[in-house]
């Protein structure tokens, strides 16, 4: 491993000593492979023993999910059996039939949910409507909102996207991402994990989401417990709750080498599509990727639980970040932002 990535293991470790997060693994790529990895720290266990972190460890890797699903999306594209002016009713018939949802998705394009500027509010909890149809449950809030303008981060964005990829590929997601996996050569990049080795545990229940739902008037008799960790099963309420683990939004888990691999797949792929993609289309948002000052020089996505992905065209490199920020029983956790950008940051001046 290159010796010049040393100082990372300094930053991650001055950010777990803060408190931020109890373990963390970091991979450093470029076009041909792994440059530097190093794993942190160390988590709770159904036991009164704490677990090491390794590099192979796999972390819920929350939002980092919808790289994997637009990337999917972006390859139905290359492939003719999709475009970026594809209308959501074009590709999903579910829409035609519920008129308030039907007018709401008419004009509502692929390059529109891959930007976040479908005019789709910022989140609702499917699953206080749990058992329910998900077509009808959106159907049944949608109308009752306003048509957001502008670039507006929405889960559902991204749920729809999850849905088209099933109803091309004629399969269920689940086993749309396994062969993306085997595509990537991964050997963790999956939903439902089973068999996967060491895994981090993400979080003590859903904090955060119950004060979401308390703050808009819903209530949920389902939720986790705060006091025992949630290890194995998604974070993400909607995901964990409402779709049992397989959404385009968030559920994978995956270890550090599987994003290093999707990674490569754009340093190294020659597809205008996907360099497109990596570039800005509209306020901080390409497709699938974000931009901004965290992301020196390139792209890259954050996931809820404190996992981050960067990809540098520029310099023909990227770095995965993964971190539990939630897994601490007195507390919802620590925004890491500030983290991820000078880690970031750092690697970039190295080079």
């Amino acid at each position: 491993m290159n010796k010049k990535f040393s100082f990372v293991d300094k930053i991650c470790r001055a950010y777990i000593d803060k408190g931020y997060f109890p373990s963390v693994v970091v991979g450093i790529f470029d076009k041909e492979g792994t440059l530097y990895r190093t794993a942190l720290g160390d988590n709770p266990t159904h036991t009164a023993e704490r677990q090491s972190v390794n590099p192979d460890t796999v972390y819920d890797v929350a939002s980092m999910t919808k790289i994997a699903t637009s990337t999917q999306i972006l390859l139905l594209i290359d492939g003719g059996q999709l475009t970026l002016e594809t209308t959501v009713p074009e590709v999903l018939t579910e829409v035609k039939a519920r008129p308030t949802l039907y007018e709401r998705l008419k004009n509502v394009t692929v390059y529109q949910l891959l930007t976040h500027t479908s005019g789709i509010i910022d989140w609702y909890p499917f699953y206080v409507q749990a058992g329910q149809d998900f077509y009808d449950v959106f159907e049944s809030f949608i109308g009752g909102t306003e048509v957001v303008q502008g670039m507006v981060y929405s889960d559902m964005n991204f749920m729809l996207l999850g849905k088209i990829i099933e109803n091309i590929q004629g399969k269920p997601l689940q086993q749309c991402q396994e062969e993306f996996k085997q595509l990537l050569g991964a050997a963790h990049m999956d939903f439902l994990p089973k068999d996967m080795g060491d895994m981090a545990p993400s979080s003590y229940g859903n904090g955060i989401e119950e004060q979401m739902c308390a703050e808009r008037g819903l209530t949920f008799d389902g939720w986790r417990s705060k006091q025992e960790i949630t290890l194995g099963t998604v974070n993400d309420g909607n995901a964990h709750y409402f779709f049992d683990g397989v959404a385009g939004h968030a559920g994978i888990f995956a270890n550090v080498d599987a994003y290093e691999r999707l990674g490569r797949l754009y340093l190294n792929s020659s597809s205008p599509l996907f360099q497109r993609s990596m570039k800005e289309q509209t306020d901080g948002r390409g497709l699938g990727w974000q931009t901004g000052d965290m992301y020196p020089a390139g792209c890259g996505h954050t996931g809820f639980t404190g996992t981050c992905i960067w990809v540098c065209p520029e310099k023909g490199i990227g770095a995965i970040v993964f971190t539990n920020r939630l897994c601490y029983p007195d507390r919802y956790g620590t925004n890491t932002n500030e983290f991820r950008k000078e880690l970031n940051q750092a690697i970039y001046r190295a080079l």
